[in-house]
């Protein structure tokens, strides 16, 4: 068995207890209101995302957003996955009592009022955010949430759900924990430049079909995706570092790839 590719693991106790600390907090953070207590949600215990915060758009070429994975995603079983690199778990108190204070977020009149004014901000991301609820799931987007805070055009709602999640992200990606999955994603791109003696693209890796726009991607399983995993650099900070490589073709390419959620 490939450990560097199965999915599950344990966390530590002093790490759960780090994440509690974090969590049970939460309302107190900057930023983040406490909501009108209701009705505890308790989300199934098993591999549904319970919690989902997407960024999409924004200024950033074609190959960085078909590469861009989910900021986090919470799952019913308390795995938290943030940028499909770090891993945490939550348990289940935690788990119900962030699932109960974002449906509350979501569920008022509030979070579902449109910005009384369009935002004008060019090239800004749309965030979304969706949460699993008993009477079926709740989500908004909204762009240039993050950017167009200061003027408050959106509900506080809203950003108390932004803010929570992003506790957790945090949290999450302090701990550094990697996530490893079975699957892999693989970009590439054309690259108009690159160093003199670029290396070779790695002859165990097929390389993806270009679409019309030029950009290569391809999502692999088994020997396919240990390989890629084996042969390709990852830009695990998304920095938009790619390394170069050159194809027998001679054409010259950048790419990175990325572990895959288990629902994409």
């Amino acid at each position: 068995m490939d450990h560097r590719l199965s999915r599950r693991g344990l966390f530590a106790g002093a790490a759960a207890s780090a994440l509690a600390t974090v969590l049970g907090g939460c309302d107190s953070t900057p930023g983040v209101t406490a909501t009108t207590p209701g009705p505890s949600i308790r989300p199934p215990d098993d591999n549904t995302p319970v919690a989902l915060w997407e960024l999409s758009g924004g200024f950033a070429d074609a190959a960085a957003l078909a590469l861009r994975a989910p900021r986090l995603v919470i799952f019913g079983d308390g795995e938290a996955i943030a940028d499909a690199a770090y891993r945490a778990r939550l348990d289940a108190d935690q788990l119900e009592s962030l699932a109960t204070s974002l449906t509350n977020d979501l569920r008022g009149p509030d979070a579902q009022k449109k910005p009384s004014v369009t935002p004008t901000i060019a090239d800004v991301p749309i965030t979304k955010v969706s949460v699993w609820s008993p009477a079926g799931t709740l989500s908004f987007s909204a762009e240039g949430l993050d950017e167009l805070r200061a003027d408050h055009r959106y509900a506080d709602a809203l950003y108390d759900a932004r803010d929570r999640l992003a506790t957790v992200h945090k949290s999450v990606s302090a701990k550094a924990q990697p996530y490893l999955a079975a699957r892999v994603r693989v970009v590439a791109m054309p690259a108009e430049d690159g160093p003199a003696d670029p290396a070779p693209w790695p002859t165990d890796v097929k390389l993806p079909t270009a679409d019309a726009g030029g950009i290569r991607k391809a999502d692999l399983d088994g020997d396919a995706a240990r390989g890629a995993v084996r042969a390709l650099t990852r830009d695990l900070d998304q920095r938009g570092a790619w390394p170069a490589y050159r194809t027998t073709d001679g054409i010259l390419v950048r790419a990175s790839w990325r572990y895959l959620l288990s629902y994409e």
